[in-house]
């Protein structure tokens, strides 16, 4: 048993490295127009939706999450990947929710070999800024900016603004870059 349990392992790690760079090439996300929808998601946002400023001429973007966006209903944590204007190569993500009051599920999945059983456990956390990485000036806010292992550009880059918590990921910009796109944004 020990035995298939450690070919399924082996035959799902392949399937991921193999599949994982034709998924990134070949990303066709639905784009949106960013004034149109970024005010729709403003006004079922809960919290405030900043921006770049400069990115509707510059790259293509799609909503993430929540998918599929329904202006109607409530949105608590929104998700935008921006892509070059072919809207094939991915440059960027945008993460937000309220800096305060926002609440993280979290699951924890626990294994017993020997029984052969798992069990899965979800906690609830009030969300909390981590302070890790490298103090950065944000518009006035302390970010902080943490990069990626091996040398690969780019990094995670996070801070509050306007009561609205903001991280930016890319593996394509640069710290500076990054920055520079971190500094433009607005509502």
């Amino acid at each position: 048993m020990f035995k298939w349990f450690v070919y399924l392992i082996l035959i799902c790690t392949m399937f991921l490295v193999i599949n994982k760079e034709p998924i990134i090439a070949t990303a066709n996300p639905k784009l949106f127009s960013l004034n149109v929808d970024l005010n729709k998601l403003q006004n079922a946002a809960d919290f405030k939706l900043l921006a770049p400023s400069h990115s509707d001429q510059r790259y293509k973007m799609e909503i993430k999450e929540p998918y599929p966006f329904v202006p109607s209903q409530p949105v608590s944590k929104v998700r935008l990947h921006y892509f070059y204007k072919s809207g094939q190569t991915y440059l960027f993500a945008i993460e937000e929710h309220k800096a305060v009051g926002y609440k993280i599920e979290r699951d924890v999945t626990s294994i017993d070999i020997r029984n052969r059983t798992s069990t899965t456990r979800t906690f609830v956390e009030d969300f909390k800024f981590s302070e890790r990485g490298e103090k950065i000036n944000i518009n006035g806010s302390e970010g902080r900016f943490e990069p990626w292992a091996n040398h690969i550009p780019g990094g995670y880059l996070r801070w509050v603004q306007d009561g609205t918590f903001i991280e930016i990921d890319s593996k394509v910009f640069t710290k500076e870059e990054m920055i520079d796109l971190a500094n433009s944004m607005c509502n």
